[in-house]
C-alpha cells in the first residue's frame, strides 16, 4: 500500500495494490468470506470440502464460546484455538457443515424425550 504525498489543498490518497484489491480481500479475511467460501465448496472455518445434505447444527463439533463481555458464539471445535485470535469463523447452525462431520448425539430434554440438534 502506498500513501500519496498531500499538499495543503489536497487530501491523501490511499492506493491498496496494483490490482485494485486491498489487503483484506487478499488474505481471505474480508467482509463476505464466509460466503466466498461456501460458494467455492470448502467450510469457512475447517477448510474442508463441504458434506452433501449436512449442517452444522447437528454436527458434535458445534461448540458454543463463551466470551469474557458474556456473549456467546458458536465456533467449530475442530479449529478452537488454533487461530491467533478466537478459533475461525462464527457459525450458525444452517451453516452447510464439512467432511468432518460426525452426528452429535441427542441430548434428553426435562419432560424425557429426546431432542436433536
Amino acid at each position: 500500500m502506498t500513501i500519496s504525498p498531500t499538499t495543503a489543498n489536497t487530501p491523501t490518497q490511499r492506493t491498496d495494490s496494483a490490482d485494485g484489491r486491498n489487503e483484506r480481500s487478499r488474505n481471505g479475511r474480508g467482509r463476505g468470506f464466509i460466503r466466498q467460501a461456501l460458494d467455492a465448496g470448502v467450510h469457512p472455518a475447517t477448510r474442508r470440502p463441504l458434506a452433501a445434505g449436512q449442517h452444522c447444527g447437528g454436527c458434535t463439533h458445534l461448540q458454543v464460546k463463551q466470551l469474557a463481555d458474556a456473549s456467546q458464539h458458536l465456533k467449530c471445535g475442530l479449529v478452537i484455538g488454533t487461530g491467533r485470535r478466537n478459533g475461525g469463523p462464527d457459525l450458525r447452525k444452517e451453516t452447510p457443515a464439512c467432511v468432518a462431520f460426525e452426528a452429535a448425539p441427542p441430548t434428553r430434554t426435562n419432560d424425557g424425550t429426546q431432542e436433536t440438534s
